[in-house]
């Protein structure tokens, strides 16, 4: 790493004086808290490289950043040698192989033709993986050496995933007055996983004497209060005996609120304050909005529902989010309630019912959705709910629920086994094809854990039934899957295998906009859910169904005439054949009514012909025998008609190049508004509206099973305050 500040020589003289009362760890972990405050963030590498356990084929195209003697500077990002795009590391190869697919295709076609997948069914013998292991330790292979390293210069920003956690007493902009050689550094760098790939570094005084006492209280308990609201953790954490020794170690002396007071006091202080924000964020909104309500249920198996608001702000090109309410939603509810709810709701914060564009829902509640109906709101199926229901429906066949079980209790004996996940870990480790996820037990209420637990017991089927049979004293028959078990395992990884790639294509959109789900529909159904003659008969059910199930969510007119308008208006999505010529004539005209319509509002006209009974003797003569004649055809106004405006702009828009897929739809419509200003406000009315429930940081299954589970232990009296305060806090 080259430093970003030249004025560092204060820091590093009383660095060095510091760390000489240091161990050596000391030493380093303070030099790398230097240099990353003096670089903010900036990592300046010479080479990309991998190590010797990524391995993935896919590696052969991407690095971690590293310097000229193969140190790894950081392990947030990996850098593509072949366009040095960054991307997240999230300790699989799945985005890996999603970006070649999306930016390096041919590239991706020959690595894939030359390191073809090992077969299922076909065995490496066991002297062959050992002649492989002796020729690694002949090599002498050490970690620090790596598989792949690629010389090219480079510079990684991470923007936000270094935190520095602050004593309130260091100043970090003027560190080098705050540090002396009598108050040395003590400091924590964590460089490991997390939901959200951060790199967290608690930095403190060591000194714990007088300046740490005079230290305000209030710092601390607000700072255990946005703890608590940031991570969704319990107010009774503060009461465990290891959270109190780790604030004291971190801050002493100080006080520690107590459960009651955070719940009583401090939280729903911090909840006033931001409900009145977000109150009058609501109230200065003139455009229209997109909604989203989301069923869940607690830990005690009560239903609840969480409401959401999209809006995109004037002259901003972005969509932004708010969370509402979470209400308490009885099975027994009736439309009638419901309604009630809605309208209250919808009063309280001060929402048009008329400025919603469409609904986002995530629950099968008939009666929910007839009330919204019968307000005339377009009600459309979160993308990412329908994808559970319709996995879920294959995970609740008897057969398939019997494998899952079987599934389950191997996981659980093989790593409850001390020698047989010991085989396990070593049989991954000499295997060239596995990738570096473990194997899980499922989280059933989020079906992508278990597909990927499927996905990793059909890619280790060999080293299962070899384990399963050399382990004595288990009944076999509970733990053995026969070989029709394992080829349906198969033929539902193969079947749910697109689903997999439109979760990643969600997660990877900053915001996912209904504009993608006809493209997105149509790409499942008439391609990779299309049944194929090699396809066996289970393989054939399964496509099938879960083609049938996905239309009929999306089937009905008002849902469809919405996503067909959306899309349509969606720059990226021109030229794709998602629709059919009839799809296309089929919003041709509403979309030109509607843009006519505003483009008379915002002129102040009410039609652009002259009425034709109008008195003669109130006409102008002026004209004389000219006006008298052809006086009822002129234009009122000067200029070009509505609906003559409507047409050009029409025009203009599809004379528009096709915007890359990678684009973003508000961001490309703000760059032509003064092309198509009135066209650019009809396709905001539409792209305001989400794709799902969930926002893309909550996609990734690892992030939803988390979510999820924190969500529900949320006592009652609490879930309102700590969701909204969760869903619209801001660092």
């Amino acid at each position: 790493m080259e430093s970003n500040n030249k004025q560092s020589s204060p820091l590093n003289s009383s660095m060095k004086a510091s760390m000489l009362e240091d161990s050596k760890d000391s030493k380093d972990m303070q030099l790398v808290l230097a240099k990353m405050m003096e670089e903010k963030h900036t990592f300046t590498y010479k080479k990309l490289v991998v190590p010797m356990s990524m391995r993935s084929i896919y590696w052969k195209f991407f690095g971690f950043p590293a310097t000229d003697d193969g140190d790894i500077l950081t392990k947030v990002k990996i850098v593509c040698i072949l366009c040095k795009t960054q991307i997240a590391y999230n300790r699989n190869t799945s985005n890996l192989r999603m970006h070649l697919q999306n930016k390096h295709a041919q590239e991706l076609l020959e690595l894939e033709l030359t390191n073809p997948p090992r077969k299922q069914g076909q065995v490496v013998p066991q002297e062959t993986k050992e002649r492989r292991l002796q020729k690694r330790l002949l090599k002498g292979l050490s970690p620090a050496q790596h598989i792949y390293t690629t010389n090219v210069d480079g510079t990684v920003q991470i923007d936000g995933d270094i935190q520095f956690v602050t004593d309130p007493n260091i100043n970090l902009s003027n560190i080098e007055d705050d540090i002396t050689i009598g108050q040395p550094l003590r400091m924590m760098i964590k460089d490991g996983p997390s939901n959200n790939n951060q790199n967290v570094a608690f930095l403190m005084s060591e000194d714990n004497g007088t300046s740490q006492s005079s230290i305000d209280g209030k710092t601390v308990s607000d700072a255990i209060a946005e703890f608590i609201i940031m991570d969704l953790q319990l107010p009774e954490v503060v009461e465990g005996r290891g959270f109190q020794r780790l604030v004291a170690t971190l801050r002493s002396p100080c006080e520690i609120p107590s459960k009651n007071k955070l719940e009583e006091e401090i939280i729903p202080k911090i909840y006033d304050t931001f409900r009145d924000s977000v109150l009058e964020v609501l109230s200065e909104i003139t455009s229209d909005v997109g909604m989203t309500i989301e069923e869940w249920k607690s830990i005690s198996d009560e239903s609840f529902i969480t409401v959401s608001i999209y809006y995109q702000n004037p002259g901003e090109a972005a969509l932004e989010c708010k969370v509402l309410s979470t209400i308490h939603a009885p099975l027994d509810w009736d439309e009638s309630q419901w309604g009630n709810i809605l309208d209250l709701l919808l009063f309280e914060w001060q929402i048009k019912i008329e400025r919603i564009t469409a609904v986002v829902v995530s629950t099968s509640r008939v009666e929910l959705h007839n009330a919204l109906r019968s307000r005339n709101v377009t009600v459309v199926p979160c993308l990412l709910y329908s994808l559970q229901v319709c996995a879920q429906a294959c995970f609740e066949d008897a057969e398939v629920a019997a494998i899952l079980s079987k599934c389950r209790a191997v996981i659980g004996m093989i790593i409850s086994h001390p020698a047989a996940f010991a085989t396990l870990s070593m049989q991954e480790q000499m295997s060239e094809q596995l990738e570096e996820n473990t194997m899980q037990i499922d989280y059933p209420t989020v079906w992508m854990s278990t597909y990927t637990m499927l996905e990793q017991m059909v890619a280790r089927r060999n080293i299962i039934t070899s384990i399963l049979e050399s382990i004595e004293g288990i009944d076999q028959e509970v733990f053995e899957l026969t070989g029709e078990q394992w080829k349906i395992m198969q033929d539902l990884v193969n079947a749910l295998k697109p689903f997999k790639v439109t979760i990643m294509t969600l997660s990877e959109e900053k915001m996912p906009l209904i504009s993608l789900l006809k493209p997105l529909l149509w790409q499942l159904v008439s391609s990779h859910l299309k049944v194929k003659n090699t396809d066996n008969d289970v393989a054939k059910t399964f496509k099938e169904s879960l083609s049938n199930m996905l239309c009929e969510r999306y089937s009905s007119n008002d849902i469809s005439l919405l996503l067909q308008i959306a899309t349509t208006l969606d720059p990226r999505f021109k030229q794709l054949p998602y629709a059919t010529e009839e799809d296309k004539k089929m919003v041709a005209n509403p979309i030109k009514e509607m843009l006519t319509k505003l483009i008379q509002e915002e002129s102040g006209e009410n039609g652009s012909v002259r009425v034709q009974n109008e008195p003669p003797s109130k006409r102008p003569k002026s004209g004389g025998m000219m006006e008298y004649f052809l006086g009822n055809y002129c234009i009122t106004k000067n200029g070009v008609p509505a609906e003559k405006k409507a047409d050009l702009e029409i025009v203009q828009y599809h004379s528009e190049s096709t915007a890359p897929l990678d684009c973003c739809p508000l961001q490309w419509w703000a760059k032509v508004s003064a092309k198509c200003p009135n066209l650019g406000k009809l396709a905001s009315r539409y792209h305001c509206v989400p794709a799902c429930c969930a926002p893309p940081t909550r996609i990734p299954a690892d992030v939803q099973i988390l979510y999820d589970s924190r969500r529900a232990a949320i006592p009652p009296h609490l879930i309102d305050k700590l969701l909204f305060l969760h869903g619209n806090h801001t660092v």
